[in-house]
């Protein structure tokens, strides 16, 4: 294995565990916020971190996905171009819009708390954001005139696609429902041990 497909397996492994992390994250967060008033901000980021988990994770099988087909002969390479620009024209949008509300809301936090767990949150959004965004604008229009060319109206690509987006979707939606899970199992046992005092001290 080259340097070069190392450092893709290393960057595809930190994005599936990221966007695994940031699903469990928003299925906590949004049960945990459920009802409560004031909080609008706070659910809207939890919402986007939910969408930038899709999106990143549809990314990454994006590529797995598309690799394999190459490897077996399903995709050509000029039909593995295609679907990689696609890729990165729609998810890495994605993923900068989504991230987007996330690093404001990471700075906010980091503001108000000013620890330097939070600080360090915030710093490392901040700088992903930015190294997202120049490397979107880099490379748009090679991957936009890629989308352009001959490789479009195939059934295998669509295939490809679908199969990735449908792990994706799958993947990012258990990940969120073990945050739900956990967020209602802390509110029981806050409500239990809340109860057990009360009856305790009376």
């Amino acid at each position: 294995m080259d340097l070069g497909t190392l450092f893709l397996v290393v960057i595809l492994v930190i994005d599936v565990v990221i966007s695994i992390w940031n699903a469990y994250a928003a299925g906590l967060s949004l049960t945990l916020l459920k009802g409560q008033s004031g909080q609008n901000f706070a659910k809207a980021a939890a919402v986007a971190g939910l969408g930038l988990a899709f999106a990143g994770m549809a990314y990454a099988m994006l590529v797995v996905f598309s690799f394999i087909a190459l490897y077996v002969g399903y995709l050509s390479v000029v039909e593995l171009v295609v679907v990689l620009s696609f890729d990165f024209i729609v998810f890495g949008a994605m993923i900068i819009g989504f991230g987007l509300v996330v690093t404001a809301q990471s700075i906010a936090i980091a503001y108000r708390r000013r620890s330097w767990g939070s600080i360090a949150v915030s710093a490392w959004n901040v700088f992903a954001e930015v190294w997202d965004i120049t490397i979107y604008v880099e490379g748009f229009r090679a991957a936009y005139s890629s989308m352009s060319g001959s490789g479009r109206g195939r059934v295998n690509l669509y295939a490809v696609i679908a199969l990735a987006l449908l792990v994706a979707f799958f993947v990012t939606y258990a990940a969120y429902r073990h945050g739900v899970r956990s967020a209602m199992r802390a509110t029981e046992e806050s409500s239990t041990a809340r109860w057990a005092g009360q009856s305790t001290s009376s």
